[in-house]
């Protein structure tokens, strides 16, 4: 199994809903979670100089997570997802441009800490030229590289989609994405096919989808595991597909059978569309066992 140090890199932002701005961005997400359950897991991203940078920053050390691999951009604000909610607690997004994201590197510290780890990046972040060369050289020195692709429209395209996952060893799919791809690959729109086409036309070894409250599937390291979803009271969906890769991930990498893996990913995703935004409080111990 790979390293279990843990890197996520790509967009720092505020979700602004109407009641409020809450503190996320994908790779943010997956690493606080990851940090929260007990994993070396540091964020490598990029706030402007400003106002939500610096509340961001504090919001992390609150957390007691490392922000030593987090730039501060000079000119560029911090990035922010214009979000809105559904009838059913669903999430859309608009994310103004450019941010200070889109100015990311691949610093020397930052590529000294991917040494050797599992690295974790999406398709978001690489939506800048910039961005996107810099996630590259950190997966060049990664051990273990998780693709958890978070499709964003407008930042969509096919190509940027399909290259990521010529970079990837794991890719996360939610149900959504997997009838996206399918039409990239020409294949049907199930996740079996796309697993199929992935498995056939790629390095990828591994796929977990989630399919919302009809639960999630992965194909592991030779096992395939079918997971119901745990009832909720969906009060938004935000950061709960985040969530569960951070839960999945855990504990693959600290051993848990594919199994274990799933069902207490389920568990904690299932808690935080309970709650409002992407990174609600919770007692780390319980969910993890």
């Amino acid at each position: 199994m790979a390293a279990t140090s843990v890197i996520c890199v790509g967009e720092t932002l505020w979700d602004v809903l109407p009641q409020g701005e809450y503190l996320g961005g994908a790779p943010l997400n997956v690493a606080a979670h990851a940090a929260h359950l007990g994993l070396q897991a540091r964020l490598v991203s990029r706030v402007g100089n400003d106002v939500r940078g610096q509340r961001a920053l504090a919001a992390l050390r609150a957390r007691s997570m490392d922000v030593t691999l987090i730039q501060l951009d000079p000119d560029l604000p911090t990035g922010i997802a214009a979000t809105q909610l559904d009838a059913g607690g669903a999430a859309s997004y608009c994310f103004p441009a450019p941010c200070a994201w889109d100015a990311l590197v691949a610093t020397p510290a930052a590529l000294l800490a991917a040494q050797g780890a599992t690295v974790v990046f999406g398709t978001l972040a690489q939506r800048s030229a910039g961005g996107a060369a810099a996630i590259t050289k950190l997966l060049s020195v990664a051990s273990w590289r998780v693709l958890d692709v978070n499709l964003r429209a407008p930042h969509a395209a096919r190509e940027l989609a399909l290259e990521s996952l010529g970079h990837a060893d794991f890719v996360k799919l939610n149900e959504h994405e997997v009838c996206a791809f399918a039409g990239w690959l020409g294949t049907a729109p199930t996740a079996q096919a796309v697993q199929a086409a992935l498995l056939a036309d790629f390095a990828i070894r591994s796929v977990c989808v989630t399919e919302g409250e009809h639960g999630a599937r992965l194909w592991h390291e030779g096992s395939y595991v079918v997971q119901p979803a745990y009832p909720a009271t969906v009060v938004d969906t935000i950061g709960a597909g985040d969530a569960f890769i951070a839960m999945l991930l855990t504990e693959l990498l600290r051993g848990a059978s594919p199994t274990a893996a799933m069902n207490r990913a389920a568990r904690l995703a299932a808690y935080v569309v309970s709650c409002a935004g992407a990174l609600p409080d919770y007692d780390a111990e319980h969910f993890a066992r």
